[in-house]
């Protein structure tokens, strides 16, 4: 959902200065903000999936 919501968001700030229906100065800082916490916030999901795969495994092995 977090992931989701930042993309949005990405998504709109991108629109809006492309547009220019804003100035881009404002934006631009948090547009990066927003990219980073969206690349931050992906590769803990990546993490996340691949130790619970991992886990599984190990589990199955166990039995």
């Amino acid at each position: 959902m977090v992931e989701e919501e930042l993309d949005e968001t990405c998504h709109w700030l991108e629109i809006i200065m492309r547009s220019e229906m804003m100035k881009e100065s404002p934006l631009k800082p948090l547009y990066q903000e927003s990219s980073e916490l969206l690349n931050i916030i992906a590769k803990s999901i990546v993490t996340t999936k691949t130790r619970m795969n991992v886990d599984e495994i190990s589990k199955s092995n166990k039995s």
